[in-house]
């Protein structure tokens, strides 16, 4: 049996909860508990659980509350009388508080760090929240306080574990947000200062020293204690015996992927570790999804997940659970507590979803290599080498995101590597997968996400403060006593406790209108008000607090909402759970693509041809060069769109140090193609200076382009979407250079040959099939092969009309920059438009002007991640709840 006060006060016996009763009689059971095998004088019991509010028939209700609790502890542990008061007999080290104080004094014992964290990490793996939550008497809040206290000050010794082993970089941004809780902490403060320093960071450690010395000053008059100014001197003096020595090259590899995996995910789980979450629990699986039956009946919380999965032989888990039961959540989690229990020498845990892999025609270990490089892009290309060597754990979730087509070959595929894995899938999808393909993951334990208990969802539920156990409280009484209701029945589900906390959190709103079986005759009912009445929750407008980081924007909840069903809806048309920004073309319908991008390109190619045919001159033919350019580049961009390119985003940074020598060397080798092109073509000296200079700055400038080194920085929709708009800029900026200057020139200044040549067939001929290839080979580049085939022939009309009727079409300087520059930059646009970010530009014009989703689109997908709606898993967001995706996708469409 086991006793747990760190959190909720809760008994179980081999896995399953014990009823101990009301908050009073757990209360009873709290103060014996937290006085184990000492006897407690009775009226010291009374004063502790009742205080000034004790009844007439203290003694006899005491008497019956003792009756009760002994017996739900049957045989386990006795309540025995003892000097005028009672006792608990019991081993201390199934009392969780016990054991941490234990582990606590084992760990400040070890003799090395790694065994000193482990300890540690153990000890504070115990908490589940604040403790005896739902207890509140004067002692009882005396002793949380206390052990608060504990527990504060056991996480700053793990802390200074941590820096001595040099885990620096993993720990800035939580020291730095708990320092903003506690800025008169002086000994949290010089853990901030040391790990800025470690991490090069040596102004800004100075800097925090001298906030918190004005902290300091400002609230107690005082300032800071020898200890933390010595720490001041040291790094003011950059004391090299502060940093800790460098770990060998694959290590520190390894180190910084578990550090950027880290803040990532630790920025992601944001409420699901607040002090009171609610507790899911898991359970060995019984059904025939595994290669042996379960010998064992292990079941637990996340800390005995965390066990079991590192003591099996294989270090291989599938963890099954309904819909709405927390996989998602519970894979998160697993993934942090391995990281913050690892050692040295442990694989780093990624999570990852599983919808982008296609096991037919990728074997997972490049799959994981390429993710890696798109999601961590200041590896490098260490990740396929960690990769290759075993040193990463694959957390996979949602095989049931798969096309239910892939799922057999998943698994069969999962089943061949030899490397450490968290699967999580549905129940049913991956009973279908193992009963359809008849192979499972031999190696693999299988674990699956029980309902949720009665009790945890009340401690869950009360724990939100005075005001919610005053409406919740009557609602789970009559739930304890008719657990057939359809409330009891939905409340089985994480995901509609979690809903029914945040949307009866105004004290306006009372719960108890959810026990109306008129109103809600079945669970379905239940879950479907919960669901729909989430979103108006989430936008309910709220003033920020004075020292909010972030303040949210105000959007109307019923135009959030629609929003929000817009973007649900066509997650379910492209049958994927991943909102990404480059994809948004797809949320355009195809008339509207050819239209928006065919008429655009017909306008500006069409000046660009009237220019070049005598526009505004008195040359008869302009009309013709004009509507040639027009149909030609109109019909091509519209072809290229009707097919919807599928750009990934590029992963760029502008770099320049250490570039400017390749950057010389390819502006020498560009300027020389330039000068060369000029003389061929009879240029005057100057104007050939200026073809080289022009070449040679669109060759060069791209080496300023490099990966993204900065493994500081948490990869986000709005990182990924500067790094590609960089990727388009310099890409449109090279084409404008390389065309605008010579294509101008080529209209507008004469050449050596024009006065005298006599233009035949075969001259149109080469000058069309010289364009046509040039466009081949950029439409290629850009499009694939619709932009071999439209490009191609586009470039070819534009080619033979460099000899039609106008020639020698020598108008002048000023034309000829009219039409280099509406040219250049047109030819410059298409460039962009086939990146990524130029598609999303001109996608989310389209659909902000339809009323589908805002102008600031990426501003409005970070606001409802803030508000719990979405959740962010690298560059994409998702629905937070896939139900609630689902939920929203069922609303009326609309054409695009």
């Amino acid at each position: 049996m086991e006793f747990r006060l760190l959190g909720g006060v809760e008994v179980t016996a081999s896995g399953e909860p014990v009823d101990v009763g009301h908050a009073r009689q757990r209360c009873v059971l709290a103060v014996l508990l937290i006085e184990a095998n000492n006897p407690v004088p009775t009226d010291v019991l009374l004063d502790r659980v009742w205080d000034e509010g004790l009844p007439h028939s203290a003694r006899g209700t005491l008497q019956s509350y003792l009756t009760r609790l002994r017996r739900a502890l049957s045989t386990n542990a006795e309540i025995v009388r003892r000097s005028g008061g009672y006792a608990l007999v019991v081993d201390e080290q199934a009392i969780d508080m016990h054991r941490f104080r234990a582990l606590l004094a084992q760990a400040r014992a070890a003799g090395d760090d790694e065994t000193a964290l482990d300890l540690f990490d153990q000890a504070l793996e115990l908490w589940r929240g604040e403790p005896f939550a739902g207890l509140d008497t004067p002692w009882i809040n005396s002793v949380r306080e206390s052990y608060e206290h504990e527990r504060r000050t056991a996480e700053l010794d793990r802390t200074d574990v941590l820096l001595r082993t040099g885990r620096h970089s993993e720990l800035v941004a939580p020291l730095l947000s708990e320092a903003r809780k506690q800025p008169l902490d002086e000994r949290l403060a010089g853990q901030v200062m040391l790990a800025l320093f470690q991490s090069g960071r040596q102004a800004d450690a100075l800097n925090h020293f001298r906030q918190t010395r004005q902290h300091l000053a400002d609230e107690l008059g005082t300032d800071p204690g020898p200890a933390l100014q010595a720490l001041h001197q040291r790094i003011l003096t950059g004391d090299p015996t502060l940093v800790p020595s460098q770990p060998p090259a694959p290590d520190r590899t390894a180190r910084e992927l578990a550090d950027m995996v880290h803040r990532q995910w630790t920025k992601e789980a944001g409420s699901l570790r607040r002090p009171n979450p609610l507790s899911v629990r898991w359970s060995i699986t019984g059904r025939p999804v595994a290669a042996n039956q379960p010998v064992s009946s292990a079941r637990g919380d996340l800390a005995r997940l965390v066990r079991t999965f590192q003591e099996a032989p294989s270090r291989q888990m599938v963890v099954l659970g309904e819909p709405g039961a927390g996989k998602t959540v519970l894979a998160l989690l697993l993934t942090l507590a391995l990281l913050e229990r690892a050692r040295p020498s442990d694989p780093v845990p990624v999570l990852l979803t599983a919808s982008s892999w296609d096991p037919r025609t990728e074997h997972v270990h490049s799959w994981l290599a390429r993710r890696l490089a798109e999601e961590y892009p200041a590896l490098g290309g260490e990740g396929g080498r960690l990769v290759s060597e075993g040193r990463i754990t694959l957390i996979l979730d949602g095989l049931d995101e798969m096309p239910e087509a892939l799922h057999a070959a998943a698994i069969e595929a999962l089943d061949h590597i030899t490397g450490e894995l968290v699967l999580t899938c549905r129940t049913t999808e991956y009973e279908a997968a193992v009963a359809s393909g008849g192979v499972l993951l031999t190696k693999a334990t299988v674990v699956e996400i029980e309902p949720v208990q009665l009790a945890d969802a009340t401690a869950f539920l009360l724990s939100a403060g005075p005001p919610a156990r005053k409406r919740w409280q009557p609602v789970l009484d009559r739930l304890q006593r008719e657990p057939g209701l359809p409330l009891a029945q939905a409340m089985a589900s994480p995901l509609m406790v979690t809903l029914a906390r945040t949307v009866y959190t105004a004290t306006t709103t009372d719960p108890a209108e959810l026990l109306d079986e008129t109103k809600f005759p079945t669970s379905e009912a239940i879950e479907g008000h919960l669901l729909e009445a989430f979103i108006p929750t989430a936008y309910t407008s709220q003033p920020a607090p004075p020292d909010a980081a972030t303040v949210l924007r105000q959007y109307p909840a019923d135009q959030a909402h629609n929003w929000l069903r817009f973007l649900a809806r066509q997650l379910d048309r492209s049958g994927t759970h991943d909102i990404a920004w480059w994809d948004l073309l797809h949320a355009v319908s195809r008339p509207a693509r050819v239209l928006l991008v065919g008429l655009a390109s017909a306008v500006v190619f069409g000046l660009a041809g009237g220019i070049a045919g005598g526009l505004g001159s008195n040359r008869p033919e302009w009309p013709l060069y004009a509507g040639s350019y027009a149909i030609a580049f109109g019909l091509a961009g519209g072809l290229v769109f009707w097919a919807a390119p599928r750009a990934r985003p590029v992963r760029v940074e502008l770099r320049f140090g250490g570039s400017w020598p390749r950057f010389l060397a390819r502006f020498a080798a560009g300027a020389v193609i330039g000068v060369a092109l000029g003389l061929g073509m009879g240029l005057p000296k100057p104007i050939v200076a200026g073809v080289g200079i022009a070449v040679g700055l669109a060759v060069g400038i791209r080496v300023w382009l490099g990966t993204p080194a900065d493994v500081d920085e948490v990869s986000s929709p709005r990182v990924v979407l500067r790094q590609d708009r960089i990727a388009a800029l310099v890409l449109g900026l090279t084409f404008a250079l390389a065309l605008t200057f010579p294509g101008g020139v080529a209209v507008g200044v004469p050449t050596l040959e024009t006065a005298g040549h006599t233009v035949g067939t075969i001259d149109i001929v080469i000058s069309a099939l010289g364009g046509a290839l040039a466009g081949a080979a950029i439409g290629a580049v850009w499009f694939g092969w619709i932009g071999v085939l439209a490009y191609g022939l586009a470039s070819g009309v534009a080619g033979g009309l460099i000899f039609g009727p106008v020639y020698p079409n020598v108008s002048g300087v000023g034309v000829g920059i009219a039409f280099g520059t509406v040219f250049g930059l047109s030819v410059a646009c298409l460039s962009v438009l086939s990146r990524a970010w130029g598609t999303f530009v001109i996608s989310r014009m389209w659909l902000a002007l339809r009323g589908h989703l805002p102008w600031q689109l990426i501003r409005f997908l970070e606001d409802a991640h803030q508000r719990g709606v979405l959740r962010q898993n690298g560059g994409v967001y998702q629905f937070r709840h896939a139900r609630l995706r689902d939920h929203l996708a069922r609303g009326q469409s609309g054409s695009s």
